[in-house]
């Protein structure tokens, strides 16, 4: 039988291993403890029949202030002074504690007639007090919150069953580990920001100095500026896209600080459990994604309108180099060919370079784009999984709630 982090795994296509982060592994095993208590308090809240699925039997305790981490007693026996002869206790209030130890007292307790009480931090008395000495010994039955393995070790994500616990409800306690480790990927979604590692070609002086003998070089104009690919700016506190920062439901500064938007999201899925609110504000979240889409392809398209101009800029000096190259041939001027050759080889290299920039610049912000859209839409996707689940969820537990009881129908009252 696989394991329960391999079950929600195949349910969530997360990847819970020892070095995920959302969810950890530690994270991951808090999510089944807590499910275990979730399911058992509501199964138990809407089926009290079936309060013995979920029981769990203490061991003969011989002194009063056994604490079984739970209120929800089911039943306390007591032993009579002979072995495996039980008597069920009582409960009677923690005032009556001095009147049913009186024999005098009608609340008296008897060994064939025991009481028990809840006192501070859950702890169990029973009277009379028990004793190591024969068989005067107590038992408590109650609803276990303390999950476990079916081999009493820890319950955690290697575990494949869980003690004290119907089979049948086991399902459940996945189904709930699933939705938490969905709502912790969404909530820790992270689109890196975009930082240009292509570096923009080194430009040449655009009026060089050529001279030679008896060949006067006609002047070369001057190159424009090289392009820089400007990526567009948005207000907030950082460069990060979707840097997680604290934001608070409502509040102004939150409402336009992008930064705030994604830990909102975490809010209101994981506090809120509003999917219908959340899912309006991840569309806002996923129509900003779009204009910033947008706004990286206008400031491409205004780059690569930049170096056309430089790149025709480029083309226009070569050619006037080429042109005094020739009548420097011509008359043979070794020095001012030399001279003219050199501009021609810097130019073809910074031509070159321009071309590779441009390039580099194209690759990588369709890169950061496809990044984007990849987010997106593994996160509107683990968003519709977890609605599906949850729905999944809620549905078991109104199947479970008994039928309301039809409404009798009112008497006439004659006049």
């Amino acid at each position: 039988m696989a394991d329960f982090e391999a079950q929600v795994m195949g349910l969530t296509g997360l990847t819970i291993d020892g070095s995920s982060t959302a969810p950890s592994r530690t994270e991951f095993s808090q999510f089944l403890n807590d499910g275990v208590i979730d399911v058992t308090s509501r199964c138990v809240r809407l089926r009290p029949q079936d309060i013995d699925s979920f029981t769990r039997e203490s061991s003969e305790q011989t002194s009063n202030g056994f604490n079984p981490g739970t209120r929800s007693i089911v039943s306390v026996i007591r032993e009579s002074g002979t072995n495996n002869q039980w008597y069920p206790c009582a409960k009677k209030p923690i005032g009556l504690q001095y009147r049913v130890t009186d024999p005098e007292s009608l609340h008296f307790a008897s060994k064939y007639s025991p009481v028990y009480m809840i006192t501070q931090n859950r702890n169990v008395h029973v009277y009379p007090e028990p004793s190591a000495d024969g068989d005067d010994t107590f038992k408590v039955l109650y609803v276990n919150y303390s999950p476990e393995e079916t081999d009493g070790t820890a319950l955690d994500h290697a575990s494949t069953g869980i003690k004290w616990f119907p089979n049948d409800k086991v399902y459940l306690v996945v189904l709930y580990a699933s939705i938490k480790s969905l709502q912790s990927a969404l909530s820790a979604v992270d689109i890196s920001s975009f930082s240009l590692s292509a570096s923009a070609p080194v430009a040449i002086p655009g009026n060089p100095s050529i001279s030679g003998g008896s060949v006067s070089a006609v002047a070369i104009d001057a190159l424009p500026s090289a392009p820089n690919y400007t990526a567009p700016v948005f207000t907030s506190a950082s460069t990060y896209l979707t840097e997680m920062e604290a934001g608070t439901i409502g509040a102004a500064a939150s409402d336009i600080d992008l930064e705030h938007w994604f830990s909102i999201a975490g809010q209101i899925i994981e506090d809120e459990e509003d999917t219908e609110l959340a899912q309006a504000h991840l569309q806002k979240i996923s129509t900003f994604l779009q204009a910033f889409q947008a706004d990286m392809q206008n400031q491409l398209n205004i780059f690569n309108e930049g170096n056309a101009v430089y790149q025709a800029a480029l083309q226009r000096n070569l050619q006037q180099a080429q042109i005094n190259m020739a009548d420097a041939q011509k008359e043979a001027d070794l020095t001012l060919q030399a001279s003219i050759q050199d501009y021609t080889l810097e130019l073809q290299r910074v031509s070159a370079d321009a071309q590779k920039y441009q390039a580099l610049v194209a690759a990588e912000v369709q890169t950061y784009q496809q990044e984007i859209a990849e987010k997106s839409a593994e996160y509107q996707w683990q968003l519709a999984r977890l609605q599906d689940l949850k729905q999944e969820y809620n549905q078991a537990f109104a199947i479970m709630a008994p039928p309301q009881q039809q409404a009798q129908p009112q008497r006439r009252v004659r006049a």
